[in-house]
């Protein structure tokens, strides 16, 4: 069975103590411990060892290699030992009176059966399950990039949810200096109880904000454990992405992207597999018609004694004797109700089915692509803007603040400003995971391992 890059999930062992877990992977070994801070590289190693999605595609991997040396066994002869060994006491009537005999016996024997022909019934077999066992590596390699893809996604969107957190606190306190502003100018009769309703309304506002921030966070980081593999309240530290995104061109057109989508995608190649197995499962129903010669030899040896009680042969006896025989079996079904021919049609109509699914996969790629690339796009033109208007949103409010401390705008003025400073910082913050997880969807959709997101997010020495 071909290896992709990550080393395969063998067995693990969980131990229950609460504050460090250890995930033992084959021969690898990767540990939990809540002391240590997880970058994206400790991340992604961790989830390729304790992601129990992918450890069950790994075993279904392995399975079908077994399905394989299952397939091949028929090439092999078939040895059988019966061995059958006994008392009985059994009375026949005789003429001088009943004879009662009681007998011990043992009879061993060996069976051989060799199948010398059987005109491509095992061969399709064989192709079928091989067939099989390389949708089932591609299908394991696909499992890991979708691994890959749910951690750095995860990973993108929880900073992004603690900058917003961030973001929401900064403005709960300034509306709390605000309304402590309007309060003050209430009570020295500058300022109206209108204004400070509305001061009120907007602290209200900002502390609901901050709520749904943090609920955010929560969840994003729960995202996150169990894209690793763990559960979603394990005490996990995450390092947030070090440097500044980087906003880059795409590399080539969107053509060139989906024909090399075309090419790499593995769940592809694991749709084209599965034709494969349907065309030898069609062959293994057509050779069913034919006969099978196979020979077929026996070999017993009977030992046996008993003791006659009465009548003219009473007494004690013992015997032994050998039988052995060899044949060439010819066997051929001739009629079957139609079983065969209906089979043939069930495995044809399966082919034409894989094939229709292949196709559909193919379709599906090219969406996948046009749609992440579109995305990337949007998202690269995204940060951008969001930055400049952030920059200009600040400015906005510092002028209206100082505006409003010299009397020159109303509360309402300031409210709007200080609302719109907000959804911009919040705007920043979301447009910049929103690029990252862009480019992991896209790496994803063409069959990637990683996005280049991961290397703009994390440069080089880190």
């Amino acid at each position: 069975m071909k290896q992709s890059h990550a080393s395969p999930p063998q067995a693990t062992n969980i131990s229950t103590d609460s504050r460090t877990r250890r995930f033992s992977v084959g021969e690898h070994c990767s540990s939990f411990e809540a002391a240590r801070v997880y970058d994206l590289p400790a991340l992604v190693e961790l989830s390729l060892a304790n992601n129990p999605y992918t450890r069950s595609a790994w075993f279904k991997a392995l399975a079908a290699k077994a399905s394989v040396g299952q397939a091949k066994a028929p090439y092999y002869p078939i040895v059988k030992l019966n061995a059958a060994g006994g008392y009985s006491q059994q009375p026949y009537p005789t003429q001088s009176g009943p004879l009662t005999v009681n007998s011990v016996s043992i009879s061993p024997g060996l069976e051989l059966e060799y199948l010398l022909l059987d005109f491509g019934r095992r061969s399709a077999d064989v192709q079928r399950t091989v067939a099989l066992l390389a949708k089932a590596n591609l299908e394991f390699y696909r499992r890991e990039q979708s691994t890959l893809s749910a951690v750095q996604q995860s990973y993108f969107a929880h900073p992004a949810a603690l900058s917003q957190q961030e973001a929401a606190q900064a403005n709960l306190s300034l509306s709390q200096i605000i309304c402590d502003m309007v309060k003050a100018k209430v009570t020295s009769g500058l300022a109206t109880q209108p204004e400070l309703l509305a001061a009120q309304k907007t602290l209200s506002q900002a502390e609901y904000d901050l709520a749904s921030a943090r609920r955010n966070v929560e969840v994003t980081l729960g995202n996150l454990r169990v894209a690793t593999g763990l559960e979603a309240n394990a005490p996990i530290k995450i390092a947030p992405p070090s440097g500044v995104v980087a906003v880059e061109s795409l590399p080539g057109k969107v053509d060139r992207l989906i024909d090399t989508a075309l090419q790499k995608r593995p769940d592809l190649a694991a749709r084209m597999a599965d034709v494969w197995a349907s065309r030898a499962a069609t062959e293994r129903a057509k050779a069913d018609f034919m006969p099978k010669l196979s020979l077929q030899g026996t070999y017993n040896s009977y030992s046996f004694g008993f003791y006659a009680k009465q009548g003219p042969t009473a007494g004690t006896y013992y015997g032994n004797y050998n039988q052995a025989g060899g044949f060439a079996v010819l066997s051929w079904d001739l009629f079957d109700g139609f079983e065969r021919v209906e089979k043939v049609k069930k495995r044809q109509a399966e082919e034409s089915e894989a094939r229709a699914d292949a196709e559909a996969s193919r379709l599906e790629t090219t969406r996948d692509v046009w749609t992440a690339y579109n995305d990337s796009l949007k998202s690269a033109k995204k940060v951008s803007y969001a930055a400049s208007l952030l920059s200009s949103v600040r400015e906005n409010f510092d002028a209206t603040q100082s505006a409003f401390q010299n009397g020159l705008a109303t509360i309402t003025e300031l409210s709007a400003a200080q609302s719109t400073l907000a959804a911009a910082r919040f705007e920043s913050a979301g447009a910049e995971a929103d690029y990252l997880t862009s480019l992991a969807a896209l790496s994803l959709a063409m069959g990637d391992n990683g996005p280049s997101a991961v290397k703009q997010s994390h440069p080089k020495g880190q």
